[in-house]
């Protein structure tokens, strides 16, 4: 079989190699679509935290089984989505329902395989089962989904809040969209860029601005004004802009790690009680809730699966498109083809 591995900075090589052999609580899983996250980009540039080369990328995906683990878990041929979180299930964060603060947890490129390849041996409790008529361009949107679900429930948003969404890309257009699902009236999605606006409002059916220039002075008109603010970029000003946007006694949630220590004006925190909180990931819980979300289109993800999944062997090419900033594509690839 073939994978896409980071072989050096901004540098990946597909090669090929031998198809996995499942351990037991294992199950063999045949990749058919892996989306390309932010994440993804910072292990390219040389900025991610724990990934580094040589390593394989990619943790949004889905495909079929074709080895089911012994006694337990989905069947050949069955269709899932990846979870892409394995965590000990025996310390106090999971014992809590915080597997995914488990100081255990395995993820792809640390400790699980990368499913930037053809076959991937994974534990069956990270496979979640699909429906036939869910493609798998969906199927492997359902990660970044259950980040803007875990998002949502982290902001508190219930029926009626008014929420501000800063960064328009994948994972902002699904918390507007998921926000919405959760009866939030107001929903106002910013971005410098037009077309991933026009985007986010298409997936969320939500209001856009578009900021000339990234900082509190454009959208200051708004202030007081949200019950929740939710950093999805990774702009240096977009803090600033956050507690200037939420009303007092409300919550900013942050989103993106960061690739250098990010300042802000800290006095409307004091002077409003903001509450700031980060949101990591997803509990198992909110992927399955978005998993279902997303198999009843509740939560439609077919507007950022428009372009085919490219071939393995356009990962390069793919990779370099992405880092050069045409980012208002939801770029994946096809590790089977």
């Amino acid at each position: 079989m073939r994978t896409a591995v980071l072989r050096q900075v901004r540098r990946i090589e597909v090669e090929r190699v031998a198809a996995p052999r499942p351990a037991a609580g294992e199950a063999l899983v045949e990749l058919r679509s892996v989306g390309l996250c932010g994440s993804d980009l910072a292990a390219f540039r040389g900025h991610h935290p724990f990934r580094s080369p040589p390593v394989v990328l990619g943790h949004e995906g889905a495909g079929r089984v074709v080895r089911a683990a012994s006694g337990r878990g989905p069947a050949d041929g069955t269709r899932v989505a990846v979870l892409p979180l394995a965590a000990c299930r025996r310390c106090e964060r999971c014992e809590s329902g915080l597997a995914h603060l488990c100081p255990h947890r395995r993820v792809p490129g640390a400790g699980l395989p990368g499913l930037l390849a053809g076959r991937v041996a994974l534990p069956v409790e990270t496979l979640v089962p699909i429906d036939d008529e869910l493609t798998y361009d969906e199927g492997a949107l359902i990660e970044p989904a259950a980040v803007a679900w875990h998002t949502v429930r982290a902001a508190g948003v219930r029926h009626g809040s008014r929420v501000a969404v800063l960064g328009a890309g994948a994972v902002g257009a699904l918390t507007a969209a998921t926000a919405r699902l959760h009866g939030a009236a107001d929903v106002l999605v910013s971005d410098v860029r037009e077309a991933a606006l026009t985007l986010a409002a298409y997936v969320s059916g939500c209001r856009t601005r578009r900021v000339g220039d990234v900082g509190t002075e454009d959208l200051t008109e708004s202030a007081d004004a949200f019950d929740a603010v939710v950093v999805a970029s990774g702009h240096p000003t977009c803090l600033d802009e956050a507690l200037t946007l939420c009303r007092p006694r409300g919550t900013v949630i942050v989103l993106p790690m960061f690739a250098r220590p990010v300042t802000a004006a800290l006095n409307p925190l004091v002077l409003k009680e903001i509450h700031v909180r980060g949101a990591c990931l997803y509990t198992p819980d909110d992927f399955r809730a978005a998993a279902r979300a997303v198999g009843a289109r509740t939560l439609d993800v077919r507007p950022l699966a428009t372009a085919e999944a490219l071939p393995l062997d356009a990962a390069q090419d793919v990779f370099e498109a992405f880092d050069g900033g045409h980012d208002t594509v939801k770029y994946r690839l096809d590790p089977s083809r």
